[in-house]
Protein backbone atom coordinates (compact mmCIF):
# COMPACT_ATOMS: atom_id res chain seq x y z
CA UNK A 1 0.00 0.00 0.00
CA UNK A 2 3.19 2.41 1.19
CA UNK A 3 4.88 1.97 -2.35
CA UNK A 4 1.60 2.16 -4.12
CA UNK A 5 0.94 5.54 -2.84
CA UNK A 6 4.95 6.72 -3.05
CA UNK A 7 5.07 5.59 -6.67
CA UNK A 8 1.50 7.73 -7.04
CA UNK A 9 3.58 10.58 -5.68
CA UNK A 10 6.59 10.10 -7.72
CA UNK A 11 4.34 10.10 -11.04
CA UNK A 12 2.27 13.11 -9.98
CA UNK A 13 5.95 14.86 -9.25
CA UNK A 14 7.30 13.95 -12.49
CA UNK A 15 4.09 15.13 -14.39
CA UNK A 16 4.15 18.80 -13.10
CA UNK A 17 8.04 18.57 -13.34
CA UNK A 18 7.39 18.09 -17.20
CA UNK A 19 4.46 20.65 -17.00
CA UNK A 20 6.69 23.00 -15.95
CA UNK A 21 8.96 22.45 -18.37
CA UNK A 22 7.01 22.29 -21.63
CA UNK A 23 4.18 23.85 -20.94
CA UNK A 24 5.91 27.43 -21.86
CA UNK A 25 6.80 25.75 -25.21
CA UNK A 26 3.66 24.98 -25.94
CA UNK A 27 2.39 28.25 -24.93
CA UNK A 28 4.87 30.02 -27.57
CA UNK A 29 4.10 27.59 -30.12
CA UNK A 30 0.48 27.90 -29.89
CA UNK A 31 0.81 31.92 -29.41
CA UNK A 32 2.65 32.12 -33.09
CA UNK A 33 -0.57 30.85 -34.46
CA UNK A 34 -2.55 33.77 -32.52
CA UNK A 35 -3.80 36.75 -34.77
CA UNK A 36 -3.45 38.94 -31.33
CA UNK A 37 0.08 40.47 -31.14
CA UNK A 38 -0.59 40.26 -27.41
CA UNK A 39 -0.84 36.95 -26.85
CA UNK A 40 -4.36 36.38 -25.32
CA UNK A 41 -7.30 35.11 -25.73
CA UNK A 42 -9.79 34.18 -28.00
CA UNK A 43 -7.41 32.50 -30.55
CA UNK A 44 -7.51 33.22 -33.88
CA UNK A 45 -5.85 31.05 -36.13
CA UNK A 46 -2.94 33.00 -38.63
CA UNK A 47 0.59 32.76 -40.58
CA UNK A 48 1.00 36.38 -40.17
CA UNK A 49 3.61 36.18 -37.99
CA UNK A 50 5.51 33.71 -40.55
CA UNK A 51 5.16 35.88 -43.27
CA UNK A 52 6.64 39.07 -41.45
CA UNK A 53 9.45 36.82 -40.00
CA UNK A 54 10.79 36.29 -43.33
CA UNK A 55 9.51 39.11 -45.36
CA UNK A 56 10.02 42.20 -43.19
CA UNK A 57 12.08 41.15 -40.17
CA UNK A 58 15.39 41.57 -38.98
CA UNK A 59 14.90 38.52 -37.18
CA UNK A 60 15.65 36.47 -40.21
CA UNK A 61 19.18 38.30 -40.84
CA UNK A 62 20.29 38.17 -37.45
CA UNK A 63 19.18 34.60 -38.03
CA UNK A 64 21.09 34.13 -40.71
CA UNK A 65 24.72 35.44 -39.01
CA UNK A 66 24.21 33.25 -35.56
CA UNK A 67 23.47 29.91 -38.88
CA UNK A 68 26.76 31.11 -40.08
CA UNK A 69 28.73 31.87 -37.40
CA UNK A 70 27.37 28.63 -35.12
CA UNK A 71 28.50 26.29 -38.36
CA UNK A 72 31.95 27.46 -39.26
CA UNK A 73 32.29 27.35 -35.71
CA UNK A 74 31.27 23.76 -34.69
CA UNK A 75 33.39 22.67 -37.83
CA UNK A 76 36.45 23.95 -36.63
CA UNK A 77 35.65 22.32 -33.11
CA UNK A 78 34.58 18.99 -34.78
CA UNK A 79 38.48 19.24 -36.60
CA UNK A 80 40.62 20.43 -33.42
CA UNK A 81 38.52 18.63 -31.26
CA UNK A 82 39.02 15.00 -32.54
CA UNK A 83 42.81 15.76 -33.04
CA UNK A 84 43.15 16.98 -29.83
CA UNK A 85 40.78 14.16 -27.69
CA UNK A 86 43.21 11.38 -30.09
CA UNK A 87 46.40 13.05 -29.21
CA UNK A 88 45.28 12.86 -25.51
CA UNK A 89 44.77 8.59 -26.19
CA UNK A 90 49.13 8.84 -26.60
CA UNK A 91 50.24 10.43 -23.57
CA UNK A 92 50.59 9.49 -19.94
CA UNK A 93 47.58 9.14 -17.83
CA UNK A 94 48.64 11.77 -15.51
CA UNK A 95 49.37 13.90 -18.65
CA UNK A 96 46.12 13.32 -19.84
CA UNK A 97 44.32 13.88 -16.90
CA UNK A 98 45.60 17.35 -16.07
CA UNK A 99 44.82 18.18 -19.44
CA UNK A 100 40.93 17.18 -19.55
CA UNK A 101 41.06 19.40 -15.94
CA UNK A 102 42.41 22.54 -18.34
CA UNK A 103 40.23 22.19 -21.00
CA UNK A 104 36.79 22.27 -19.12
CA UNK A 105 38.10 25.56 -17.34
CA UNK A 106 36.37 27.81 -20.54
CA UNK A 107 32.62 25.30 -19.20
CA UNK A 108 33.43 26.49 -15.37
CA UNK A 109 34.31 29.95 -16.04
CA UNK A 110 31.45 32.23 -16.27
CA UNK A 111 30.92 33.32 -19.52
CA UNK A 112 30.59 37.05 -18.64
CA UNK A 113 34.22 36.64 -17.43
CA UNK A 114 35.79 34.79 -20.02
CA UNK A 115 34.45 37.31 -22.56
CA UNK A 116 35.24 40.54 -21.05
CA UNK A 117 38.75 39.05 -20.51
CA UNK A 118 39.10 38.08 -24.33
CA UNK A 119 37.68 41.81 -25.59
CA UNK A 120 40.58 43.27 -23.40
CA UNK A 121 43.20 40.93 -25.05
CA UNK A 122 41.87 41.30 -28.50
CA UNK A 123 41.87 44.99 -27.61
CA UNK A 124 45.75 44.70 -26.64
CA UNK A 125 46.31 42.61 -30.08
CA UNK A 126 44.67 45.15 -32.38
CA UNK A 127 42.03 42.73 -33.28
CA UNK A 128 39.16 44.54 -30.74
CA UNK A 129 35.45 44.01 -31.39
CA UNK A 130 35.44 42.03 -34.78
CA UNK A 131 34.27 39.37 -36.79
CA UNK A 132 37.41 37.27 -36.17
CA UNK A 133 37.45 38.22 -32.45
CA UNK A 134 33.76 36.77 -32.29
CA UNK A 135 34.40 33.26 -33.96
CA UNK A 136 37.77 32.55 -31.85
CA UNK A 137 35.83 34.05 -28.47
CA UNK A 138 33.08 31.25 -29.37
CA UNK A 139 35.07 28.19 -30.57
CA UNK A 140 37.35 28.60 -27.29
CA UNK A 141 33.66 27.87 -25.38
CA UNK A 142 32.58 25.14 -27.57
CA UNK A 143 35.65 22.99 -28.18
CA UNK A 144 35.42 21.90 -24.84
CA UNK A 145 32.13 19.80 -25.85
CA UNK A 146 33.62 18.67 -28.41
CA UNK A 147 36.79 16.98 -27.21
CA UNK A 148 34.68 14.89 -23.78
CA UNK A 149 32.32 13.74 -26.93
CA UNK A 150 35.22 12.69 -28.38
CA UNK A 151 36.74 11.15 -25.71
CA UNK A 152 33.68 9.76 -23.90
CA UNK A 153 33.47 7.43 -27.40
CA UNK A 154 36.76 6.77 -26.68
CA UNK A 155 36.19 5.36 -23.37
CA UNK A 156 33.01 2.56 -24.16
CA UNK A 157 34.42 1.70 -27.67
CA UNK A 158 36.44 -1.58 -28.37
CA UNK A 159 40.01 -0.53 -29.03
CA UNK A 160 40.75 -4.16 -30.51
CA UNK A 161 40.42 -3.36 -34.00
CA UNK A 162 43.12 -0.77 -33.83
CA UNK A 163 45.45 -2.76 -31.68
CA UNK A 164 45.11 -5.41 -34.16
CA UNK A 165 45.62 -3.22 -37.48
CA UNK A 166 48.92 -2.21 -35.86
CA UNK A 167 50.07 -5.38 -35.04
CA UNK A 168 49.04 -6.37 -39.11
CA UNK A 169 51.64 -3.43 -40.54
CA UNK A 170 49.09 -1.05 -40.79
CA UNK A 171 50.42 2.65 -40.62
CA UNK A 172 48.71 5.18 -38.52
CA UNK A 173 47.08 6.92 -41.91
CA UNK A 174 45.50 3.81 -42.92
CA UNK A 175 44.96 2.59 -39.55
CA UNK A 176 42.88 6.40 -38.88
CA UNK A 177 40.88 6.31 -42.17
CA UNK A 178 39.81 2.43 -41.80
CA UNK A 179 39.76 2.41 -37.95
CA UNK A 180 39.46 4.94 -35.76
CA UNK A 181 37.85 7.41 -37.92
CA UNK A 182 34.23 5.52 -38.40
CA UNK A 183 34.81 4.62 -34.85
CA UNK A 184 34.62 8.19 -33.89
CA UNK A 185 31.89 9.37 -36.29
CA UNK A 186 28.72 9.57 -33.57
CA UNK A 187 31.37 11.60 -31.16
CA UNK A 188 32.31 13.88 -33.58
CA UNK A 189 29.07 14.62 -34.95
CA UNK A 190 27.14 14.85 -31.74
CA UNK A 191 30.34 17.00 -30.69
CA UNK A 192 29.70 19.02 -33.84
CA UNK A 193 25.96 19.74 -32.93
CA UNK A 194 26.78 20.36 -29.10
CA UNK A 195 29.35 23.16 -30.36
CA UNK A 196 26.32 24.52 -32.75
CA UNK A 197 24.02 24.54 -30.24
CA UNK A 198 25.83 26.07 -27.39
CA UNK A 199 27.60 28.91 -30.24
CA UNK A 200 24.24 29.72 -31.58
CA UNK A 201 23.16 30.88 -27.91
CA UNK A 202 26.59 32.27 -26.53
CA UNK A 203 24.66 35.75 -25.67
CA UNK A 204 27.52 36.98 -23.49
CA UNK A 205 30.53 36.34 -25.91
CA UNK A 206 28.88 37.43 -28.82
CA UNK A 207 27.53 40.86 -27.16
CA UNK A 208 30.99 41.77 -26.16
CA UNK A 209 33.13 40.48 -29.33
CA UNK A 210 30.59 41.11 -32.14
CA UNK A 211 31.63 44.44 -34.38
CA UNK A 212 29.53 47.41 -33.76
CA UNK A 213 26.42 47.20 -35.58
CA UNK A 214 26.50 43.52 -36.08
CA UNK A 215 23.75 41.85 -34.50
CA UNK A 216 23.27 38.00 -34.25
CA UNK A 217 19.52 36.51 -32.76
CA UNK A 218 20.92 36.54 -29.63
CA UNK A 219 21.33 40.02 -29.42
CA UNK A 220 18.93 40.92 -31.94
CA UNK A 221 16.20 39.73 -29.45
CA UNK A 222 18.02 41.20 -26.41
CA UNK A 223 17.68 44.49 -28.84
CA UNK A 224 13.78 43.96 -29.46
CA UNK A 225 12.78 42.90 -25.62
CA UNK A 226 13.95 46.51 -24.71
CA UNK A 227 12.42 48.16 -27.63
CA UNK A 228 9.12 46.50 -27.96
CA UNK A 229 8.04 43.12 -28.32
CA UNK A 230 6.49 41.38 -31.56
CA UNK A 231 5.04 38.09 -31.90
CA UNK A 232 7.29 37.60 -35.08
CA UNK A 233 9.84 36.60 -32.12
CA UNK A 234 7.29 33.46 -31.15
CA UNK A 235 7.30 32.37 -34.73
CA UNK A 236 10.87 32.17 -35.08
CA UNK A 237 10.82 30.64 -31.59
CA UNK A 238 8.98 28.13 -32.49
CA UNK A 239 10.84 27.20 -35.34
CA UNK A 240 14.10 27.19 -33.73
CA UNK A 241 12.58 24.50 -30.57
CA UNK A 242 11.31 22.22 -33.48
CA UNK A 243 14.58 22.20 -34.70
CA UNK A 244 16.08 21.89 -31.22
CA UNK A 245 13.92 18.96 -31.03
CA UNK A 246 15.04 17.28 -33.89
CA UNK A 247 18.61 17.98 -33.03
CA UNK A 248 18.63 16.12 -29.74
CA UNK A 249 16.42 13.22 -31.41
CA UNK A 250 19.24 12.82 -33.61
CA UNK A 251 22.01 13.15 -30.74
CA UNK A 252 19.59 9.94 -28.98
CA UNK A 253 19.87 8.27 -32.52
CA UNK A 254 23.79 8.18 -32.52
CA UNK A 255 23.84 6.62 -28.66
CA UNK A 256 24.84 10.17 -26.77
CA UNK A 257 21.73 10.80 -24.60
CA UNK A 258 22.79 12.51 -21.38
CA UNK A 259 22.59 9.18 -19.40
CA UNK A 260 24.97 7.29 -21.91
CA UNK A 261 27.68 9.80 -21.26
CA UNK A 262 27.36 10.31 -17.44
CA UNK A 263 27.73 6.40 -17.35
CA UNK A 264 30.94 6.17 -20.23
CA UNK A 265 32.62 8.65 -18.12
Amino acid sequence: MRNKKFNLVIRIWLAATYMIIFIPIFVIIIMSFNKTPFGMLPFVFTLEWYELLFDGSDLFKATVLSLKLAGSVAATSMIFGTMTAIGAQYVPKKVSDSFMTVAQLPIIIPWLVQAIALLLLFNLTGLGRSYIGMYFGNLIIVLPYCIMMVIARFNEADRTPEDAARMLGASYPRVFKDVLFPMLVPGIMSGGLMSFMVCFNAFAMQYFLAPFGVRTLPMEIFTLIRVGYKPDMNALASIIMVITIVLVLLLNKLGYSANRLMKSK
